[in-house]
């Protein structure tokens, strides 16, 4: 990206954070509340662009809303103060892993201790969840698994049941497990569809939306079929219809999406088809700071080669 787009992402990104106040003497749950507004905008700032300058202002907010741990506060504004911490830092552990920062889930540990200390299932869930997504990045699906399975049990949003059984599909992917995934995903489609109310259900689940679900899918089949070397049609078909489901999402995903059905279509020969997707995923990945897109691209740009 060069600089022009930089400082016009950075501009973009500070006019959408609220106002800082000074450190108070006594913290009020309406310091909590305006904590959890900033919060809300750096999420949006990384859902549009994310990368190291998001990363670096949601470091800064984190350090600020810690410090205030030292703040006079009555016992039901320490536990949503521990909350908002929790927030904070899952946050930051998801853009540092968009960015490839903090590989070994520091971050990630720090919002799971503050949701379990501030009572928080839900956002407990949420965090772990992201940091099994890490970990199946990293090859590491049974680490992934055994983080999904500390927070499975008890009652959960039908929307975090949805995204637990789509992430356990895909370690289930990185294992080359064919019919774990097959379950885990029907699975997904099954506990999102029972959704009635979706503005109804807690804010951190707003994301895991039905094109979030089917992006997920797609990816754990992608990741299935690195896992097993099958990369035959039926690959192709998942990906399209991974990407037809995914058009009101988010760019980021759209453009990985994209880049994975351009690689496989080079890979099969289809290179008419292939380069309009992989023109595609160029277009969407502008503005966007991402090193896993990033990965996403350069696979797609190494098949592209290969198939000359």
């Amino acid at each position: 990206m060069d600089d022009t787009n930089r400082r016009e992402l950075l501009s973009l990104g500070l006019a959408a954070l609220p106002a800082v106040n000074r450190q108070p003497t006594r913290l009020q749950q309406v310091d909590v509340a305006r904590i959890s507004e900033r919060t809300h905008a750096l999420e949006e700032w990384d859902r549009r662009s994310g990368g190291r300058t998001v990363l670096h202002y949601t470091r800064a907010e984190l350090q600020r809303t810690l410090d205030l741990g030292t703040t006079s506060m009555t016992p039901s504004v320490r536990t949503a103060w521990t909350a908002a911490v929790a927030a904070l830092a899952g946050l930051v552990a998801w853009t540092g892993f968009d960015a490839g920062a903090d590989p070994d889930g520091t971050a990630f540990r720090l919002g799971a201790t503050a949701a379990r200390q501030a009572g928080d299932s839900g956002v407990l869930c949420h965090i772990t969840s992201n940091w099994a997504r890490q970990e199946i990045h990293h090859r590491r699906p049974h680490a992934a698994l055994d983080l999904l399975d500390s927070v499975s049990a008890g009652a959960l949003p039908l929307t975090a049941r949805a995204m637990l059984s789509a992430v356990r599909a895909q370690a289930h992917a990185a294992l080359g497990e064919t019919r774990a995934v097959t379950s885990h995903l029907l699975a997904a489609e099954r506990w999102h569809a029972r959704v009635t109310d979706p503005a109804g259900q807690p804010t951190w689940t707003h994301t895991i939306t039905a094109s979030k679900v089917a992006s997920d899918g797609g990816f754990a089949w992608w990741l299935l079929a690195d896992a097993t070397g099958q990369r035959g049609p039926a690959l192709t078909e998942q990906l399209r219809d991974s990407l037809a489901q995914a058009q009101g999402g988010q760019a980021r995903v759209r453009a990985m999406t994209t880049a994975r059905l351009a690689g496989v279509l080079y890979q099969r020969g289809d290179r008419d088809e292939a380069d309009h997707y992989a023109s595609s995923a160029v277009n969407l990945a502008v503005g966007i700071s991402s090193i896993r897109l990033g990965r996403s691209l350069v696979e797609m740009k190494q098949a592209a080669l290969l198939a000359r």
